[in-house]
């Protein structure tokens, strides 16, 4: 007797990302569009993701349980936090390219301010900064 709500997402953290929102209890299951705690993983497009964000924190919804990390009644905090890395990546490697500096580099030094913010950094922050150069050389 529950109403489930699906939505397919543009492309964002993947090419095929999907919330599923529960009418009766108000909670929002994100998949890997919310990262809590846990350094967000780009596998799809960095632009999308950032556009998804604001769509996904107009969700009427109570609680969100996020891809990785506990469910969150403040998951709009959460939002705001994941856009903060994603922007602060995308303007890191937008600034690199424009100084003609390598993807090596990039993978090194984008994205370094959020280090002390997330989980993992060091195993995913270089991959991100890889997806997010090779997106975004040809801009």
């Amino acid at each position: 007797g529950r109403v489930l709500r699906l939505k397919a997402w543009p492309v964002a953290h993947t090419d095929n990302d999907l919330t599923v929102l529960d009418d009766t209890s108000g909670t929002l299951f994100t998949g890997d569009l919310l990262f809590a705690r846990h350094i967000p993983v780009l596998d799809g497009n960095l632009r999308g993701w950032l556009a998804v964000l604001g769509d996904l924190a107009g969700v009427p919804a109570q609680r969100a349980v996020p891809g990785h990390g506990e469910i969150s009644a403040e998951w709009r905090a959460l939002i705001e936090t994941e856009r903060q890395y994603l922007e602060r990546l995308a303007g890191d490697v937008r600034g690199l390219i424009k100084q003609g500096a390598s993807l090596a580099s990039a993978a090194e030094r984008a994205g370094q301010s959020e280090k002390d913010r997330w989980v993992l950094f060091e195993d995913y922050n270089a991959r991100n900064a890889t997806a997010a150069f090779a997106e975004l050389e040809w801009e």
